[in-house]
């Protein structure tokens, strides 16, 4: 049965319906001259609907006219209607093939390079290295090793700890973490004594090695020994054995910021007129749509970008660029008192926690106003934090 169609097929068929009062004369006829019809199904006494082939479609004319009745095709089956049918369509087969062909080799290129989990590394600077290594946006991506081009990165950017690099669609993704660096420490077979790194009020020592020089309440400086690792003997006679000492060294420490209290401010104002500059992207090369200067004199600008793409992945090198710019102009605002204070002092307390290291212990924030001679106010920003400001330092070593 299965073959029986696809020969049908193959060879092509149309399925008609025939009307009249002689349907089975017409019926009788056509078997009689050898026209072969099959799926007939009657729809009342005056309808039938059935299939036929080409050829014998031809034949059924003279028996409809014999009989007496209308035939009308319903709809057209097989591959030689679907060949007659895209032979009138040259034009869009060639466009067809030629997109694909278009698309398959715009998808074998990398057009874009993501680069995320960088905070203090610059995405520039990594794109150079990559550049460097031949990889860049037009690059043919089948060529690509995507473990060696993390590795690579890894060898030229020491700041590097890991780098995870994929290609997917047109973008190549390059997920990077940062290396924590060491403090630099003191071998464990070589002297050493704990200094101070910083000012200070001793809160606690606890040593491991070492010979204790400060004790709790006492005022230290940046480089005062701390702990020393010259431990001298039972009584005067012996002599000073040196050691690696070793000791956590905590103490209160104090961070500072000021910020003038502002009652007049500037600001931006946007005046309601604006302007766009229209330009395209086509691969690297940049085409202006719109050309003249922009009149303002200060403004704020805005860059849409449109990127051709298909998903987050599949992005092609066409852009519509659309640079809006805003004209604006500044304008003097009187600030009040309090919320002149507030934003001084929030401006001092980020300024003074931009000095303390990671680990340290916020105990204490201390605000004050302070009135200028001049005339103006300044708030002043204590934060007090309890911290290990003990160091390794290799006695008689620079």
């Amino acid at each position: 049965m299965l073959i029986l169609k696809l020969w049908n097929y193959f060879r092509g068929y149309v399925i008609i319906a025939i009307e009249g009062y002689f349907l089975e004369k017409f019926i009788n006829i056509c078997i009689h001259r050898q026209i072969f019809l099959w799926d007939i199904k009657k729809h009342g006494s005056g309808k039938m609907t059935l299939k036929v082939s080409i050829k014998g479609f031809k034949l059924l004319r003279p028996v409809a006219r014999k009989t007496k009745c209308s035939i009308k095709i319903m709809r057209k089956v097989g591959l030689p209607f679907v060949k007659n049918k895209y032979k009138k369509r040259k034009t869009f087969l060639i466009g067809a093939v030629a997109f694909i062909i278009a698309f398959y080799t715009m998808t074998s290129f990398i057009w874009t390079i993501e680069i995320t989990g960088n905070k203090k590394v610059n995405s520039d600077f990594i794109l150079d290295k990559l550049k460097e290594a031949g990889i860049k946006p037009g690059v043919l991506k089948y060529n690509i090793d995507t473990k060696k081009v993390g590795s690579d990165l890894m060898l030229k950017i020491d700041k590097l700890g890991w780098v995870g690099v994929s290609v997917k669609g047109t973008k190549m993704k390059v997920q990077v973490d940062e290396r924590i660096l060491p403090p630099k420490l003191v071998s464990k077979d070589k002297p050493c004594n704990i200094v101070a790194k910083k000012d200070g009020i001793i809160k606690s020592v606890i040593s491991k090695s070492g010979f204790d020089l400060v004790k709790p309440g006492d005022t230290v400086t940046e480089g005062q020994i701390l702990v020393t690792g010259n431990v001298p003997g039972r009584d005067e006679k012996d002599s000073v054995t040196p050691i690696h000492a070793i000791s956590s060294v905590k103490a209160r420490t104090w961070y500072e910021g000021t910020s003038p209290v502002e009652l007049k401010t500037t600001v931006k104002e946007r005046t309601g007129n604006k302007k766009s500059k229209y330009s395209l992207v086509l691969f690297t090369k940049k085409i202006n749509l719109t050309f003249g200067k922009v009149s303002f004199n200060n403004y704020d600008k805005i860059e849409i970008k449109k990127v051709l793409s298909i998903g987050n992945d599949l992005v092609f090198p066409f852009e519509f660029i659309d640079d809006v710019y805003y004209e604006s102009q500044l304008v003097e605002k009187e600030v009040p008192q309090e919320e002149a204070e507030k934003t001084a002092a929030q401006k001092a307390y980020e300024s003074a926690c931009d000095n303390i290291e990671p680990g340290a212990q916020i105990v204490k924030r201390d605000t004050k106003l302070i009135n200028n001679e001049d005339g103006t106010q300044t708030v002043k920003v204590i934060i007090e934090c309890v911290e290990n400001i003990g160091i390794s330092e290799e006695i008689g070593g620079n």
